[in-house]
This record gives C-alpha cells, structure tokens and sequence, in this order.
C-alpha cells in the first residue's frame, strides 16, 4: 500500500544521497526532485464506519435535502481520492458497547457521534481516545472541527478529544439562551429584546420592568390567565447558572490549580435571589417548550439555542421555532449589576454532540487524518450552518450576532461530571431556592465542602488557561 512519505524522511534520505556521491566522485548533482511534493495515497479496501445515534441527520438520504446529496458526493468523492469508503451506521448513544468490544480484541466503528453525558469521558478513561493532537491534518485553528471554547466539553486533563461537525449544516447547541415571541411583542405594543439591548437597557432591572410590561399588556389583550410573561423550558438550576454567568462569574475561578466554585460569593447568591423575585412575582415559571412554542402561553422562555436553529427531524419539526408561522428570535439572557453588556450567558452543558476517535480500530493515525480532514471539510456549494441560519432560519441579523458572539466567547459548565454529588446538592438546592423553599444563601451550605473536595480531585485546568 502506498502511503505518504514523510517530508523529514524524504529530506534525510535524499542528503544521505547527495553526499554518497559528492564523497565517491567529487562530481556535483543536480535533482529536480519536487520536495513539497507527497506521493499518491491509496487507502483502497479501507472502510471506515461513523457510528451515530442520529445517522439519517448526519447522512440524509439520497435526495432528502441538498445537504443530503452533497454529503454522499462528499462520501463518493472520498473514495474517489483515496480508494477507501466512509459510512455512516445506527450505533447506542454510550460507550459502553464500544467498550465491551475493545476489551473483546475488536471494534466495528472507527468515529463515534456520541451526545451522553459521560459517553466521551468513559472511553477517554478506558484508554480508547485520539487526541485531536495525536492527528496529522487536524488542525484546531481551522473552525471545521469547532471553535475552542466550544469544545470545552471534550477536553479531559488539558487535551482536545473531542470534536464538531462543524462546517457542516448543524448548528452547534448551547444552554444559557432566551427565545421571545416578536409577533407577539409587538402585537402588545412592546419593544423587543434586541431593541432592549440596542438601547443599553438589556440588565436585570429593565428585565424586570419589561417583563411586568408583558404582563399587564397581555392582562388588557384578555389574555389567558395562565399566561406567564417568562417561561423557565429547561430547570431552574439551568437558568441560575446562565444568569450567574450573565452577572460576571466563572463556574470554576482561580489560575495555577487554586481553583474554587466562582458562584459562591454575593454575585451567586443575587443570580438567585433574582430568579426568586421573578417567580415570587409570578413573571417567570417552569413549564414545557410547547407552552411558548405551540401554545403561545408565553412571550418568552429560555432553553437551549436549538429551539431557535433545529430544523430538520421531520417527526418533531413542530416542536421547534423554525416550523411555527410568527417571527421569533433569540438573545443572552440579561446582565447583572456585578456583570455588563459583554457577558455571555451560553454554555456549553454536559451531552453536547461531539465526535470521538478511537484508537482500539486497525487503521493507521496518519490515514485517519486524511480522512477526517477530508470528510469535514466545508460541502461543495455549501455556506455551512452559518448560511442556513442567515438565510433560512433566523428572522433577524441581531439573532445570527447573538448567536456567534455567544458561540465564539462561550462558558463552560463543569456540572456533576467534574463536581460530582455536590453538584447536585447545590442543583437541588438552586431549584428549592427559586420556588421559595430555601434561601438563597442555604444554596451553598451543604454543598461547599463536596464541590470543593471534587474540584481538587477533578480539574486541572481552565479553558483561559488552556487557551493563553
């Protein structure tokens, strides 16, 4: 099989010659050799096999979408360059069965597409992991594999493992986002949230004011009276922690490994006191995406970005904002008094999709680059995820700029895979906290000590470390 040779290598053998010669015949020589040149790549009978819980997303079928039937020419055009095959399989969500196999003295995939929680995490630990920088051809600056701070989720003692299909038409998701109801805003005679922050009034005290504006104006507009200005479509936890980013906390604060929980400190406990006042208040609720999506019972909910951007599962298409008939649109979450307008309240949460490459497979690390450079690398006639969403699936360019800005400078949640049990005291304690159970300072008591415990344990590393 022919492979390629290593420029080093080719450079040393050619000199090794070159001296041979002058030694023996005191003769000069002249080569034409082209030394940038590589030799041909034939990978003929390699297979490779993606496994993925959502393979049809990933590979539509032929003549589903364009997206489709640019990514099998993209497939086809693979086997044409180097000989081999690319395929893309139905396989379980975890680790596990990947696991169970290794340890077999087999493996039937090569890539895993995995959105578990602890999917990436447990192969790293059983040995099982690439490293992105173990790769040739892979080369992070370049966004097709995602930005750094957005794959912070695949980062295990300071090294990338993990990566995103990123030039290809799906959008990365993220936590820390609020979605609002335009038509419904201006129907009220209401400014929307863009016009808020263009304004420099998007803080928690406009907030407030605006979303007792919604209240009294859908009261005169008759109105349901189970309609809630703010709906909470995720957990009350989930929000806490974007609006303490949104207040100018890190999850995980300190350099040099003298790290400790960011929240605990009075910005922390003012993220849920603030929470507290909008549900005491009865302006802000937790209740399921369709009650804003479907139902209109809401002008406003936070959850994930994907409400705003999914786009293509056809069997629950209708539970997302891109499938209904009103104009829509999306921002951070509101800054607090100890943060400004450039806070970012996106996160990147535990079960994100990413991508992982197994080394337990037969096929050479140098090929697998190739390969992969060569897969995801932007489709022919293709402005990527980027040009859907400008053009088919935002109504506003503020949407798009809300959408990159947060993308671009984006938190990280170390959650309860790296804090472990205290993570899901404090969680608890958050949610307890927000529905008037707990005060907002009980929120941290029985918890601090097991945070801490799993901090020192655990991480070893900030992404504005890793990144500097």
């Amino acid at each position: 099989m022919k492979r390629i040779i290593s420029l080093t290598l080719s450079v040393f053998m050619l000199l090794s010659l070159i001296v041979t010669v002058s030694c023996s015949s005191q003769t000069a020589e002249e080569f034409d050799l082209d030394l940038e040149t590589d030799l041909p790549v034939d990978l003929t009978g390699q297979h490779y096999v993606w496994g993925s819980t959502w393979y049809e997303q990933l590979l539509p079928s032929e003549y589903f979408n364009q997206t489709g039937d640019m990514t099998h020419k993209r497939l086809n055009d693979l086997t044409e360059k180097y000989g081999c095959t690319f395929d893309v399989i139905s396989w379980e969500d975890s680790a596990s069965r990947i696991i169970i196999e290794a340890a077999a003295g087999y493996s039937s995939i090569d890539f895993l597409d995995s959105h578990a929680t602890n999917g990436g995490i447990n192969l790293y630990r059983s040995g099982l992991l690439y490293s992105l920088d173990e790769i040739p051809n892979i080369d992070l600056s370049d966004n097709r594999f995602g930005t750094p701070r957005f794959l912070q989720y695949g980062i295990f003692d300071g090294r990338y493992y993990g990566f995103y299909q990123y030039a290809w038409e799906f959008p990365p998701e993220f936590h820390g986002v609020i979605h609002f109801n335009a038509d419904m805003l201006r129907k009220l005679g209401l400014n929307t949230p863009h016009e808020l922050h263009e304004n420099g009034e998007w803080d928690w005290a406009h907030f407030k004011e605006f979303l007792m504006s919604v209240q009294s104006a859908a009261s005169y507009a008759s109105y349901d009276s189970d309609f809630i200005p703010f709906i909470c479509g995720s957990s009350y936890d989930a929000d806490a922690v974007g609006f303490m980013f949104a207040n100018g906390l890190k999850m995980i604060d300190g350099t040099n490994g003298n790290y400790v929980f960011g929240f605990n400190n009075p910005a922390g406990i003012a993220a849920i006191e603030f929470l507290a006042d909008l549900y005491n208040e009865g302006l802000y609720i937790a209740r399921g995406h369709a009650e804003f999506v479907k139902n209109k019972k809401s002008a406003l909910m936070s959850h994930e970005s994907n409400f705003s951007t999914h786009y293509n599962e056809k069997s629950s298409s209708s539970n997302y904002l891109p499938a209904q008939d009103y104009a829509y649109g999306m921002i951070r979450f509101p800054y607090g008094p100890n943060g400004d307008a450039n806070c970012v309240s996106g996160y990147v949460h535990h079960g994100r999709r990413l991508n992982w490459i197994l080394n337990c497979t037969d096929k050479d690390v140098a090929d697998i680059g190739l390969v992969l450079n060569y897969v995801f690398a932007p489709l022919d006639g293709s402005t990527g995820w980027e040009g859907l969403l400008k053009n088919q699936i935002f109504y506003f360019q503020e949407d798009l700029d809300e959408y990159s800005y947060m993308l671009e400078n984006i938190n990280f949640s170390y959650g309860s895979l790296f804090l472990e049990k205290g993570y899901t005291t404090w969680a608890g304690n958050v949610v307890a906290a927000v529905t008037g159970r707990k005060t907002a300072s009980e929120v941290f008591d029985s918890a601090n000590t097991a945070i801490q415990e799993a901090i020192n344990k655990n991480v070893t590393w900030t992404i504005d470390e890793l990144i500097k």
